[in-house]
């Protein structure tokens, strides 16, 4: 397997310093979230439709031997992102874990984030009292309040909590 496209390597550098991550839209690639299960993050997948990609991903993970268990975690769950920034405590403990509402998250994150989701997204990371970075499909500018956080790699990243 050959090494990851620069955008990857900078989303998963700037989401380094979470423990706790969820990223939206996992979509057909988990790759930022496996690479941070593999550096002993802990991360829950979510999108509308879970992809067999994210799936398989997340079963991996689950099946490491006991030994690895420090490693980190991927989880892949199916929940839309619009519905977990308005819904109550209930329903996004059911899909997210008892400890969210807890703040038991310290980043929501997605990569090639397209403009109608931002806005729910942000929301979420608020309620959860959580960090939020994300990139955005490349062509589009952010449609809510972030800074623009350049790397080394030419990728933007943009932190808007």
């Amino acid at each position: 397997m050959g090494q990851p496209p620069p955008s990857e390597r900078a989303l998963v550098a700037a989401l380094d310093p979470y423990a706790r991550l969820i990223e939206i839209g996992v979509g057909r690639r988990p790759d930022v979230a496996r690479a941070l299960a593999e550096r002993g993050r802990e991360v829950v997948a979510i999108d509308v439709e879970m992809s067999e990609a994210a799936r398989d991903a997340a079963a991996r993970d689950a099946a490491k031997s006991p030994e690895a268990a420090g490693e980190g975690s991927l989880r892949a769950v199916t929940a839309d992102v619009t519905a977990l920034a308005t819904d109550d405590e209930r329903a996004i403990r059911n899909a997210l874990g008892p400890s969210a509402s807890e703040s038991g998250f310290d980043a929501v994150y997605a990569r090639n984030l397209p403009a109608e989701l931002q806005r729910p997204t942000v929301a979420l990371a608020e309620r959860l009292d959580a960090a939020c970075l994300f990139t955005t499909l490349g062509f589009e500018e952010p449609v809510v309040d972030a800074r623009r956080r350049a790397t080394e790699s030419g990728t933007v990243v943009y932190v808007a909590r």
